[in-house]
């Protein structure tokens, strides 16, 4: 009677601290995914301004870079 007690014990602890890992998990990929946006907008940005990405700016006036 003794041994079945521990092993509830045991295994709902077990469950518990993975319900907790679980949700801390997903807290975290939330706030990752709050940075993620936050660089995709800040590089779009730089693209416009030219800064990251595209060609030279000493380019041909008849055809400008797309961008």
């Amino acid at each position: 009677m003794n041994e079945f007690n521990t092993y509830w014990i045991i295994s709902g602890l077990i469950i518990f601290l993975l319900i907790v890992y679980i949700i801390k998990q997903i807290r975290l990929e939330k706030e990752i995914a709050l940075k993620d946006t936050t660089l995709e907008s800040l590089e779009e940005k730089l693209k416009k301004h030219k800064l990251v990405g595209g060609r030279h700016k000493r380019t041909n006036k008849k055809n400008p870079p797309i961008v």
